[in-house]
């Protein structure tokens, strides 16, 4: 029987099916783009000219590995170079890159700015000094397959392809998970669903710096970063939104997860929300760049947020059970299905036991952090920002040093 607290709103029940309708919806979409993914062309695969750019700020920890992989490539050694941007660390971080830089045996560059010039300013400097036309990111605590860079570049096979979002995930396959880790690694498996949902259908909406490759071509097209620079996060969403714009480079997505980097779980509840609020917080500001996008957020938003209040509403008498049954199962039932999909494309099977646990969890997860990211006031690594805006500091002509190890062939 319906709690009765109140007088049941037939106008508000009406809304919160047909919000949560919408939202299937919208994942259903997702789900027919990821059946629209082409492969490389056959035949021989492209081999360009690939600069790897990875910006690192207090890594000492986790980029040494990262470096070593990524001088491991099966790639030619003549046609790929590493760039790292030291982006005013306070440990280790330069000394890990120069000792990577000696012992690689493919071109590996350390450049060092002042006092923390913020993401992209590093990422900008480190473009500016690749080599290759294909440029490729990861974060500098991530980990490649051997096969990364011949994936990525594989995908560069036309001369319009002017962005390549690859496959990221969170933790390997089959590892041991506690239930947040397996909560988060289900959460961004989904993303990168979304991600090669919207690319396939025609309309990128995603991108993860983990794995993410460009032409510099579109990169000088689009002026960099400078148009978004004093946004502290979307040195990829936001420059994937400005490629697209431009209607004259195809973006694509390099869904072979023999090619996936793999970054580690964020390391606690407090991370993971600082995490996503920061990601949260470009909300707002994509209006100007994509209203399909922030309709698509606001959806989004919209129908967690009301299927989250659900008990509540029920509870007052607001809303009659079935209808929030109703709108419960909509929702889940289209997540599910793109869960399945996604979990086969990319290999994650091992996910399939966290996904009825980020169900129950993922509306009011999102609620808060889409809340919170409007405002835009977060931390991140040890600073405080407003606005999701960066303060000014140092940018690209802050470079101290410059240093060389490794620029030998085998």
């Amino acid at each position: 029987m319906d709690a009765a607290l109140g007088s049941s709103s037939p106008v508000l029940a009406a809304l919160l099916v047909a919000v949560a309708v919408a939202y299937g919806f919208m994942l259903l979409w997702f789900r027919w783009g990821m059946g629209r993914y082409a492969p490389p062309r056959p035949g021989p695969l492209p081999r360009p000219e690939v600069s790897v750019v990875v910006a690192a700020r207090d890594e000492e920890q986790r980029l040494g590995q990262c470096l070593a992989l990524l001088g491991a490539q099966d790639y030619p050694a003549d046609q790929y170079d590493v760039i790292v941007v030291d982006d005013g660390s306070r440990d280790r971080t330069a000394q890990v890159a120069e000792a990577a830089a000696r012992d690689s045996h493919v071109p590996m560059e350390l450049v060092r700015l002042k006092g923390g010039a913020g993401k992209k300013a590093a990422m900008a400097c480190g473009v500016a000094r690749a080599r290759g036309e294909i440029v490729l990111t990861t974060d500098a605590d991530c980990q490649v397959s051997p096969a990364w860079v011949a994936t990525m570049a594989a995908h560069f096979d036309a001369d319009d392809v002017g962005m390549v979002v690859g496959f990221s995930q969170i933790g390997a396959p089959g590892r041991a998970y506690t239930r947040l880790e397996g909560w988060e690694a289900e959460d961004f498996l989904l993303l990168m669903a979304a991600a090669m949902g919207s690319t396939g259908a025609g309309h990128p909406m995603a991108a993860s710096g983990q794995s993410l490759g460009f032409r510099r071509a579109a990169w000088i097209e689009v002026g960099g970063y400078e148009s978004v620079m004093h946004r502290v996060s979307g040195d990829d969403a936001l420059l994937l939104q400005l490629i697209r714009r431009t209607a004259r480079w195809q973006v694509r997505f390099a869904a072979d997860p023999r090619g996936a980097s793999v970054h580690p779980p964020s390391g606690g509840a407090r991370a993971l929300l600082r995490q996503r609020v920061r990601w949260a917080s470009n909300g707002p500001y994509l209006r100007h760049l994509d209203a399909v996008l922030f309709a698509h957020l606001s959806l989004t938003w919209s129908a967690n947020a009301l299927v989250a209040l659900s008990p509540a509403l029920c509870w007052a008498g607001l809303v009659p059970v079935r209808a929030a049954a109703a709108a419960w199962a909509v929702k889940v039932g289209a997540e599910l299905v793109l869960h399945q999909r996604a979990a086969r494309v990319f290999r994650r099977p091992d996910l399939h036991w966290h996904f009825a646990l980020w169900a129950a969890v993922q509306p009011y997860y999102v609620a808060v952090a889409g809340a919170l990211g409007a405002l835009g006031r977060f931390t991140w690594k040890g600073r405080q920002y407003r606005g999701g805006e960066a303060p000014e500091r140092g940018g690209p002509d802050a470079v101290t040093d410059r240093v060389t190890e490794s620029q030998e062939t085998p």
